[in-house]
């Protein structure tokens, strides 16, 4: 019988480990540059995403049609679309699924869904009969269309207020908190 030393199991142990880590599934992705989406690349950078099991690889396109080609092509596993790109995409019966939102609306940014404290507005549907202040773009129409349609409602079961700038926090706060608005979508 021959006898194996520790240190050969051990360098048998490490290298079954790389292997093992050459052999994880790879995940292609799209990418832009936009803040929101830093938390995705530290944990690109830090190996959060081998640690779960799969390697990610970063593709750069621009442009929402170059990546959902790229996609159907099968050159890619995934990217990061724009809202109106992905109703647009759903509405062509277009294969896409959508996993996850980037972007999140956290303390300072002027991004997501806004009622006083003491609101008693809990979902989209809550909204019938309400004063609605929105950004005013095209993403913001889009979701709070879709949200509505979600809750049986439509933009006429609405008061939408028109010429508010909510283009900084503090302007929106301050329209909920007098009660000019019920809702901000920004």
């Amino acid at each position: 019988m021959r006898r194996v030393s520790g240190m050969a199991v051990l360098l048998v142990l490490l290298l079954a480990g790389v292997v093992q880590a050459a052999e994880l599934p790879v995940m292609r992705l799209s990418y832009g540059k936009f803040i929101d989406d830093l938390p995705f690349y530290v944990g690109v950078e830090k190996g959060f995403f081998e640690a779960e099991g799969v390697r990610v690889e970063l593709v750069e396109l621009k442009g929402e049609t170059n990546i959902m080609a790229a996609a159907m092509r099968g050159d890619i596993d995934g990217g990061n679309i724009d809202v109106p790109a992905s109703f647009h995409a759903v509405k062509q019966g277009l294969p896409i699924r959508v996993v996850s939102w980037f972007g999140q609306a956290h303390k300072g940014t002027k991004c997501g869904l806004h009622v006083p404290v003491d609101s008693p507005v809990k979902n989209l549907g809550d909204l019938k009969g309400r004063r609605v202040a929105s950004a005013g773009s095209i993403t913001t129409k889009l979701m709070l269309g879709e949200g509505l349609r979600q809750f049986g409602l439509t933009s006429a079961d609405i008061e939408q207020v028109a010429g508010m700038k909510l283009d900084e926090p503090m302007k929106f706060e301050a329209a909920l908190k007098a009660g000019a608005v019920d809702f901000v979508i920004t």
